[in-house]
C-alpha cells in the first residue's frame, strides 16, 4: 500500500515532480527487457510517439492531418505494450474502415472542441470496433493532452482506488469518475492530465521512493541520483496566479538532441554580443507594443489602388509596410467584378459537388484550384499591377542575385467561404514557411537569412533582402501546409465585406522585432518564471548549455506562438486585427509575419477570400511553375497540395489556357508559365542589373520551354 503522503489528495508538487522524474527511466527500463519482434517497434519508441510525437501532430486546432486508421494502431500498440495486453484487440480495432475511422474521430474532436464536452466525445469514439471508453481517452488525450486522462488501470487504481488494484469495469462512469478526480489535481498542482498518468504509472509499478541522507536532509533516492546526472526531462507546469503575464500554457516539447548542438553552433563565438543584443531587443520591444496597443487596428498601412502612383503617398506607404510588415491595398478590383468571380466560384461548386473541403461535414476551405474565379483573379491585370507594386518594396543586397520582382508568377492556392457561427478554421498565433527550418544549417542558414540576429545585431537585420531568401529550404520535413515557392508576400483577396471579428485576419506590425525575438527566445530563460518583474530584462539569462527546446517549433508543423512561450511579444496586446475590408480589397503581408484568425465568425454573412500570395521569378519559382501549369492543365491539384483529394479533372465549367488569356492576356499568360517572356523586353538601360534580368527570363523560358530556348550556355557567354 503506498504511503499515505503519495496518494492523489495528498501528494505535493515536489513528491509528484519527483515521480514523474522516474518515468522515462522506468520505460527505459521495460523496453530494454521486453525487446520488440523484428518490424515492431520498441516500448520507447511508442511511447515517444503517445506523448510527443502523437501530440505534436494532432494537439493543435490546426492539426497536421487527420487521426487515421494507422494512427489508432500504433496507440493501441502502445496501449497494449504499455499496459495489459489483450490479444484480440488490434484484430478488432484494425478490422475498421479507415475512411470511417478519420470521419468519426474528426467529428468527434470538432465537437470536442467546440464544447469541451469529453463525454460525448468519447461516444462518439465507441462507435468504432474495438474501441471502448478507454482507449477512446487514449485517443482524445493527444488532442488534448493538458485535460483528458488516458484510462489507464494505473491511473485508476491510484487516483480511483486508494493506490489498490481493484477490478475495473471500463465503462463510461467509471471514466467520469476518474476524469474528475484527475482534474481536481490537475487544478491543485497546476500540471497536465498526461503527466498525472505518468505519475501513476511509476507509483503503481515501482512503488513510493525510498529515502537517504544527503548532507543531513532526508532525501529521496531519486533526487540524489538527480544531483548525479543532468537529465533533460519536461518539468510538471505551474500554474501562478498573478497580474504579470498569462505563463500558464504546458512547456514546449523538448526535440532530439541534435538540436542543442545546433543552438551552440549558431552563436558560437558572439554569445557576448546575443546577450546583449536581447536586453536591446526587449526594450525596444516593451515601447513598439504599448504604441501598438495604444494605436490599434489604425496601424496597419493602407492605400487606394488609385494612388500606387503618387510617389508622396507611396513614400509614406512604403516606410509603413517595411516596418509593419503588413499592408491592405484598397478596391484593386471594383467590388461587383470581385462579388461576380464569388458567384462563378459558388456556381462552380454546385455542379461539381464531389469538391472536397474542410470541415468534412461541412466544408468552407475547398481543395479546389482551378474554378473560374480563381482563375481569372490570378491572370487579372490589376493583381499582377499591385503584385509587382509591392513586390517593389524588397531589393537585393547582392545585385547578380537571379529574382525579379517585376514579373510576378501565380502560385494556386485555395478558396475560403467561411460561415457564420463557424469555429474549425481558426488559427492562433503563427509563422508559415517552416518552423525549426529557421535555425537549422541546411534551411535558412544556407543562405544567411537571419545570421545577422544570430551574431547579435538584430538592428541590422533587413526582412526585405531578397538576395538572402533564394538559397533557402523552408520544408525539410515535408510538413503539411508547406510552401515550395518563395512568396515575397502572402495574401488574401476579400470576396465579400468582412469586419474584426467576422473571420477576419490578425496581425503582429511589428516584423523586426518579432523575428528578431522569435529567434531568440530558444537561447534564453527567466531566472523566475513568475512575479511582476517576470519580463524585465535582468530577470532572463543567456543558457550557459544550450537545450534541445526551441518555443513552439516542431519539424514538419507550422511555428506557432503563444503568450506563454512568447511572453514579450505580448501578443494579447500586439496582435490586432485587420480593418474592415470590402470586396476587390487585397491584403499582403511579409512572410515572416507573425498572424492569426478569428476563433469564431461572430459576422452574419459568409466571409470569402481567395488565397493569391504575390510570387517573384526566381529559378526555383519557375521550376514549381512548370509543375503547377501541367496540373492546371490535367486539372489535379497543386503540387503543395497532392494530398490524395479528388481532383478537378472531370469538373463541369474547369477554365482554360483560353480563359486565362481572356482575363490577363499575355501578362497574364505569363504569370501561369503558358508563354515564355521576352528578353528583349527587359528595362532598357543596361548596367548589370537589366542583365541580371535577362539572364533570369532565358533561364526561367529554358525551364518552362525546353523544346524551344536552350537553356545551356552559349560557347564563350560570360556566367553572372
Amino acid at each position: 500500500m503506498l504511503d499515505h503522503d503519495y496518494l492523489p489528495d495528498n501528494i505535493s508538487l515536489e513528491k509528484f515532480q519527483e515521480i514523474l522524474d522516474r518515468y522515462n527511466s522506468l520505460i527505459e527500463s521495460i523496453s530494454s527487457t521486453k525487446s520488440a519482434k523484428p518490424g515492431q517497434k520498441t516500448l520507447a519508441e511508442l511511447d515517444q510517439f503517445r506523448y510527443y510525437d502523437a501530440v505534436a501532430l494532432f494537439h493543435s486546432e490546426k492539426t497536421k492531418h487527420p487521426m487515421r486508421l494507422d494512427d489508432v494502431k500504433i496507440l493501441v500498440d502502445w496501449k497494449l505494450r504499455h499496459g495489459k495486453f489483450r490479444p484480440t484487440l488490434m484484430k478488432l480495432v484494425s478490422s475498421n474502415d479507415d475512411a470511417v475511422v478519420e470521419s468519426i474521430i474528426q467529428e468527434a474532436i470538432e465537437e470536442y472542441r467546440a464544447n469541451s464536452d469529453v463525454a460525448k466525445a468519447l461516444d462518439k469514439i465507441t462507435k468504432l470496433k474495438g474501441i471502448g471508453p478507454a482507449t477512446a481517452s487514449l485517443l482524445l488525450s493527444v488532442h488534448d493532452p493538458s485535460r483528458v486522462i488516458f484510462f489507464s488501470d494505473e491511473a485508476f487504481y491510484w487516483i480511483c482506488c486508494g493506490g489498490q488494484k481493484s477490478p475495473i469495469k471500463y465503462n463510461a462512469k467509471e471514466y467520469a469518475e476518474l476524469s474528475s478526480a484527475a482534474q481536481a489535481l490537475v487544478k491543485r498542482l497546476g500540471v497536465d492530465a498526461t503527466d498525472v498518468e505518468k505519475v501513476a504509472y511509476v507509483l503503481m509499478k515501482e512503488g513510493a521512493p525510498e529515502t537517504t541522507s544527503v548532507g543531513g536532509k532526508t532525501a529521496s533516492t531519486s533526487e540524489v541520483k538527480s544531483e548525479q546526472s543532468d537529465l533533460l526531462i519536461k518539468r510538471a507546469k505551474r500554474k501562478t496566479i498573478s497580474n504579470s503575464v498569462d505563463n500558464t500554457d504546458s512547456d514546449p516539447i523538448p526535440l532530439t538532441e541534435r538540436f542543442a548542438k545546433i543552438k551552440r553552433n549558431i552563436i558560437a563565438g558572439h554569445e557576448k554580443a546575443v546577450a546583449d543584443s536581447w536586453y536591446r531587443l526587449l526594450s525596444q520591444l516593451r515601447k513598439e507594443a504599448d504604441r501598438i496597443a495604444a494605436v490599434g487596428s489604425d496601424i496597419i498601412p493602407t492605400i487606394d489602388y488609385f494612388d500606387i502612383h503618387d510617389a508622396a503617398k507611396v513614400a509614406a506607404f512604403r516606410d509603413a509596410v517595411q516596418r509593419r510588415g503588413v499592408a491592405i491595398v484598397r478596391k484593386v478590383v471594383p467590388s461587383n467584378v470581385a462579388l461576380s468571380w464569388m458567384e462563378e466560384t459558388q456556381e462552380y461548386l454546385r455542379h461539381n459537388p464531389p469538391t472536397k473541403g474542410f470541415p468534412k461535414r461541412d466544408p468552407q476551405l475547398y481543395e479546389m484550384f482551378w474554378g473560374p474565379g480563381q482563375v481569372r483573379a490570378r491572370a487579372d491585370s490589376r493583381i499582377l499591377e499591385v503584385q509587382r507594386f509591392a513586390m517593389n518594396l524588397w531589393h537585393s543586397s547582392n545585385e547578380t542575385a537571379l529574382v525579379s520582382s517585376n514579373h510576378p508568377v501565380t502560385y494556386a492556392d485555395r478558396i475560403r467561404i467561411r460561415k457564420p457561427g463557424d469555429t474549425s478554421l481558426a488559427a492562433g498565433p503563427h509563422v508559415d514557411n517552416g518552423s525549426v527550418e529557421r535555425w537549422e544549417p541546411d534551411g535558412y542558414g544556407r543562405a544567411g537569412t537571419y545570421a545577422k540576429i544570430f551574431h547579435g545585431l538584430w538592428e541590422e537585420y533587413d526582412p526585405w533582402d531578397s538576395s538572402t531568401r533564394l538559397g533557402v529550404t523552408s520544408d525539410l520535413y515535408n510538413g503539411a501546409g508547406s510552401c515550395s515557392m518563395f512568396r515575397m508576400f502572402q495574401g488574401w483577396l476579400s470576396l465579400s465585406s468582412i469586419a474584426p471579428g467576422s473571420g477576419s485576419l490578425h496581425l503582429c506590425p511589428m516584423l523586426q522585432l518579432t523575428t528578431a525575438y522569435l529567434l531568440l527566445r530558444p537561447f534564453f530563460s527567466p531566472r523566475f518564471k513568475s512575479g511582476p518583474n517576470f519580463l524585465h530584462e535582468n530577470n532572463w539569462n543567456l543558457h550557459v548549455a544550450q537545450n534541445s527546446v526551441i518555443q513552439g517549433a516542431v519539424p514538419g508543423c507550422i511555428q506557432e506562438l503563444s503568450e506563454a512561450l512568447h511572453p514579450h511579444l505580448r501578443l494579447d496586446k500586439t496582435m490586432v486585427p485587420i480593418p474592415r475590408v470590402e470586396p476587390g480589397d487585397y491584403v499582403l503581408w511579409h512572410p515572416d509575419a507573425v498572424h492569426a484568425v478569428d476563433r469564431a465568425h461572430q459576422g452574419l454573412a459568409d466571409a470569402s477570400v481567395l488565397y493569391v500570395p504575390a510570387c517573384p521569378l526566381t529559378q526555383t519559382n519557375a521550376l514549381y511553375l512548370a509543375r503547377q501549369r501541367k496540373a492546371f492543365l490535367l486539372g489535379h491539384p497543386a503540387p503543395d497540395f497532392e494530398s490524395g483529394a479528388k481532383a478537378e479533372r472531370d469538373h463541369l465549367g474547369r477554365p482554360g489556357v483560353q480563359d486565362v488569356n481572356d482575363a490577363g492576356g499575355e501578362e497574364g499568360l505569363r504569370s501561369m508559365g503558358l508563354l515564355p517572356w521576352d528578353e528583349k523586353k527587359v528595362a532598357a538601360g543596361g548596367g548589370v542589373m537589366a542583365a541580371v534580368e535577362r539572364e533570369l527570363l532565358r533561364q526561367a523560358n529554358g525551364i518552362l520551354f525546353p523544346d524551344r530556348f536552350d537553356l545551356g550556355y552559349r560557347r564563350g557567354a560570360k556566367r553572372l
